[in-house]
Formats: C-alpha cells, structure tokens, sequence
C-alpha cells in the first residue's frame, strides 16, 4: 500500500515533464496556445508529483519513527503455600521461553538497555536495538513520604556480557555512527512496571525510543483499570 505514494508521483513527475517540454517546444514554434496549455498542464503534474512525494515521505516517516515490535510476554503463577510469591514466564521472540521462579512481590519491573538511531537514520530502516536487563519483584509500597528508607526486591540479570559491550561503546562513539543526537541520548535504559499477581499477563514491546506495557489478558485488563 505505501509503494503507491511513490509510484503514482514518479507518473505524475514524468507525464509533467513529458508535458512541459512538449509545451515548450510549441511556444518556441509560436504556437502559443497550444504551447501554453501544455506548459501549464505538465508544470501542474509536476507540482502533484512534488505534493505526492511531500505526501509520501511524511508517511513513511511516521511509520518508521513510530515502529513497534514485541519484546517479550510476561505471564505470571503464584507459588503454592507462599504469599506474593510467583512463577514468571518470559516468552521472547524466536520461540525463546524463560522461567523465573521465587520472584516476591506485588509489582514487577522488566528493564532493558535501548540503543537508538537518529530520526534520518530510522526513516532509512534502521531501528532502535535493545537488550533486556533484569527482571525484578518489589512491593508497590515499599517507601514512604516522610522519610528515606530501604526497600528490598528479588530479581534476576537476564543477559550475559559475550566480552565486547557494544552498549558502552555505542554511548562512548554514538554520535559518530548516527545513534542519537549525542551520547548522551545514544543510549539509555528503559524500563516498564505494572501488578504481579496470579494468572496476569502483559505484552511488553520497544518503539524507537522506548518500552512500552499493555495487558494480554482480561484479568490484566481489569487490574490496570482499578489503577486509573
């Protein structure tokens, strides 16, 4: 559907052409009316075209700079004989499935490293690259307004250093390779938060810039709507 918004203003480009010099040629004959209707028709081709390809472009930069795609599915199993206890299932993509057992809490946070691209390089295909960071159960109200205190969590690291970490590369030399605007925004991380209780499930996705949460099921649905 988006190759039309390109098709159709190189047509129009070409017919505009086609019919400017033709129109061109008859005024320089002196035949001016037959000339200029030809001259006028092809430079209004050649303005649609101009306004198809203006057209064309602004889509395609709107779907490139807000792609999405899935990052894991997270399902939650309370333990039996224990409270705020849970089984987690992370399944990834590739058919990629993990299972995390003893994570405590009654919220849980899925964090990841994210790597993006300047909007002239996503508009060019290239999308934003992440790594997933840890996995962690906390209790939404484990601070208080009055003073500073500790909390305690349970979690898991779910990536291993393969030696090069192209993470502290990309924030070091980002900007000489188009990753963001400079190493500051090169890389970041990102993280999204929501209930943990039995027989939840969430979708958990990346944009070009960060994660993002929706429930996948009703119960999800209905807990994060008591929320609102």
């Amino acid at each position: 559907m988006g190759l039309i918004w390109w098709v159709l203003p190189a047509l129009a480009g070409v017919i505009g052409l086609m019919l400017s010099f033709a129109g061109l040629g008859r005024l320089l004959k002196l035949r001016l009316a037959a000339g200029g209707l030809r001259f006028l028709f092809g430079i209004g081709f050649l303005g649609a075209a101009g306004l198809g390809t203006f057209v064309g472009l602004n889509l395609q930069t709107y779907k490139r700079l807000t792609y999405e795609r899935m990052v894991a599915t997270v399902s939650f199993d309370a333990t039996p004989n224990t409270e705020n206890t849970y089984s987690v299932t992370l399944e990834l993509p590739d058919d990629e499935m993990r299972v995390i057992s003893e994570i405590k809490g009654d919220q849980f946070a899925l964090g990841a490293q994210v790597i993006t691209f300047k909007p002239m390089s996503q508009m060019l295909g290239y999308d934003s690259v992440y790594r997933l960071d840890f996995l962690e159960g906390r209790f939404a109200q484990r601070y208080t307004t009055t003073r500073v205190s500790q909390a305690t969590s349970t979690g898991i690291q779910l990536y291993e250093n393969p030696g090069l970490d192209v993470y502290a590369l990309a924030k070091e030399q980002g900007g000489r390779f188009g990753l963001g605007t400079s190493h500051k925004d090169a890389s970041f991380g990102s993280a999204v938060y929501a209930p943990m209780a039995d027989g939840l499930e969430y979708e958990v996705s990346i944009t070009q810039t960060a994660l993002v949460l929706r429930p996948a099921n009703a119960a999800a649905q209905s807990r994060l709507s008591a929320q609102e």
